[in-house]
């Protein structure tokens, strides 16, 4: 967030700003973003030219494509590419990448595959968004098919290159469902939510216009009560109007309860009662592991209001998952 922050900060009257030295460490910690997004974006045109050559139509999403929505796209750092791939597809993508097909074991227990090409971390998505509910990941399977389909998709220009991009209602699904699986299983930042805030401002025509499935959506993904959350946070803190932006009228007394729950676990960094999340090391012995799954059922338990469904098959569908890992 340092980037957007340094840019609010030039707008604010001379006797308001920091003093000088802190204001030169900012500036330098900004030009150094600048620096790797430019690098980062030289690399990744390089990247569409070759899938270009190959035959190759990407879906990107995340990264890039939002930072494009922000005051100075290259003050929002951006860590890897995020493509979404069908399986069909993949093996031609793989390849492209200078990665062998039989490098990577195809589970349908995660939802991409990790690589590095041209100095850059590229995820491979054939699930846009992973769930540990089988019920809720069926459901966002067929809404993925129904919009990945290439007359449903929008187009958007990153550096003189045309790339395909989600629709968007899946667009916004899937940044609420990203979210909620970061929120869940590991961690959320401030970053995440001026990106969906962004996101939300930048879409809010189309969505207003097909609001009435656009919520429907929402509701069957099990994923409206975040979204009013997050739109508590917008509207309360800020200075959305909720009347503009669809699925947000008449925010409710429960909606401000999980919005302030929410809000809470973003300025504390980590669920409230619970100690931060600590990602799993493969050094980590058994009751290392033990107590960490013990927590996660914690935050979980915490985060019951914001998703019944995902929290309460959390923890379950982390174990399933372990164990199925180590039995390989």
């Amino acid at each position: 967030m340092s980037g957007l922050v340094y840019d609010a900060i030039l707008t604010l009257p001379p006797q308001q700003q920091p003093n000088k030295e802190l204001l030169l460490r900012w500036a330098a910690r900004v030009q150094s973003i600048e620096r790797d997004n430019c690098l980062f974006r030289q690399r990744f045109g390089e990247a569409l030219s070759e899938f270009e050559a190959h035959g190759l139509d990407p879906i990107v999403f995340k990264g890039l494509t939002l930072s494009d929505l922000y005051p100075n796209p290259l003050h929002r750092p951006v860590g890897d590419i995020d493509l979404f791939v069908p399986l069909d597809m993949q093996h031609r993508y793989l390849q492209c990448l200078g990665q062998p097909e039989t490098d990577h074991q195809h589970d349908f227990d995660v939802k991409h595959l990790t690589l590095q090409h041209l100095g850059l971390n590229w995820e491979l998505h054939f699930r846009s968004a992973y769930f540990y509910s089988q019920i809720t990941d069926r459901r966002y399977h067929l809404l993925e098919r129904e919009e990945t389909v290439p007359d449903c998709l929008f187009h958007f220009d990153i550096d003189n290159h045309r790339v395909q991009v989600f629709p968007p209602r899946l667009h916004m699904v899937y940044l609420t469902a990203h979210f909620q699986h970061h929120l869940l299983v590991e961690r959320v930042s401030l970053r995440q939510v001026v990106d969906w805030m962004l996101a939300l401002h930048h879409d809010r025509t189309a969505l207003a216009i097909s609001e009435v499935l656009f919520v429907r959506t929402l509701q069957r993904m099990s994923l409206y009560r975040l979204y009013r959350a997050l739109g508590y946070i917008a509207t309360h803190y800020m200075g959305f109007n909720a009347s503009g932006y669809a699925g947000l009228t008449n925010l409710t007394s429960a909606d401000a309860q999980r919005g302030e729950l929410l809000l809470r676990v973003l300025l504390d960094g980590h669920v409230p009662g619970c100690e931060p999340y600590r990602a799993l090391q493969p050094s980590d012995g058994f009751w290392t592991r033990t107590r960490h799954f013990f927590q996660l059922c914690r935050q979980c338990y915490v985060l019951f209001p914001l998703g019944r469904r995902e929290a309460f098959a959390t923890p379950f569908g982390y174990l399933r998952f372990a164990m199925k890992r180590r039995m390989k």
